[in-house]
Order: structure tokens, then C-alpha cells, then sequence
């Protein structure tokens, strides 16, 4: 396999985990160990296999061991997976949790406190 359009291909992994999953680092195997619970098993796995042919592409020797038709379909999967994750979407889900928690602790601290009132017969 040639070196460019592997190069292309994991430049544009490297890209979407940069972009969508907002995670930095020098190389695709850093953004990986970064990701940890981010991808599911089968995209994490593909996407390791990835950066192996990422430090495989590096030496002329190792390169002639990658497999390209396993690359092809690994950056299949990470880019389909990557490019359906939506940033502004995971970060107003967690606002949207973070806020259910606190609703959810005010209206169970208060029905607490006006079942304390009760009890004491002031209210």
C-alpha cells in the first residue's frame, strides 16, 4: 500500500477525534488512551488498530506489514462512528443531567423540609 492515501486516512481520523470528541495530542495512539469510554469496544479496537499502522507507516520496512484492506475498513468504522458523534448535542445532554440532578435534589430536600414542618405542626 502506498504511504499517501494511508497518511490521508489517518490524518482524517486523527482530525475527527480532534474535533468531535475534542481530544488532543500528538499522535492517533495518545487521542485513543485519551478517549477510554468515549468509543464503543468495536470502534476503540479499530481505531488501535489505526495507530498501530500509524507507527507502522513511520519505518519503510514495518509499512509493508499493514493491511490494506483491514485499514480501509477500520477507518470505515472510526469515521462513521466519529462522524455521527455531534459535540454540541453530548455537551447539552450533560447540562441537561447535570440540571435534572438538581431538580431533583431541590424538590426531594424540600418535600423533606415541609414534611419536617408538618411533623412539628407548622404548617
Amino acid at each position: 500500500m502506498t504511504k499517501d492515501p494511508l497518511i490521508t486516512r489517518l490524518e482524517e481520523i486523527d482530525a475527527l477525534m480532534a474535533e468531535r470528541l475534542r481530544l488532543r495530542g500528538p499522535t492517533l495512539a495518545d487521542k485513543l488512551r485519551k478517549a477510554g469510554r468515549l468509543l464503543p469496544r468495536k470502534v476503540s479496537r479499530e481505531a488501535a488498530y489505526l495507530a498501530e499502522a500509524q507507527q507502522f507507516v513511520q519505518t519503510p520496512k514495518m509499512a509493508r506489514r499493514i493491511d490494506e484492506n483491514r485499514v480501509i475498513a477500520a477507518h470505515q468504522v472510526v469515521a462513521e462512528y466519529l462522524r455521527s458523534v455531534d459535540p454540541k448535542e453530548k455537551r447539552k445532554d450533560r447540562i441537561l443531567g447535570v440540571l435534572g440532578i438538581v431538580a431533583f435534589n431541590i424538590l426531594l430536600f424540600g418535600g423533606i423540609f415541609i414534611y419536617y414542618l408538618w411533623s412539628r405542626g407548622i404548617v
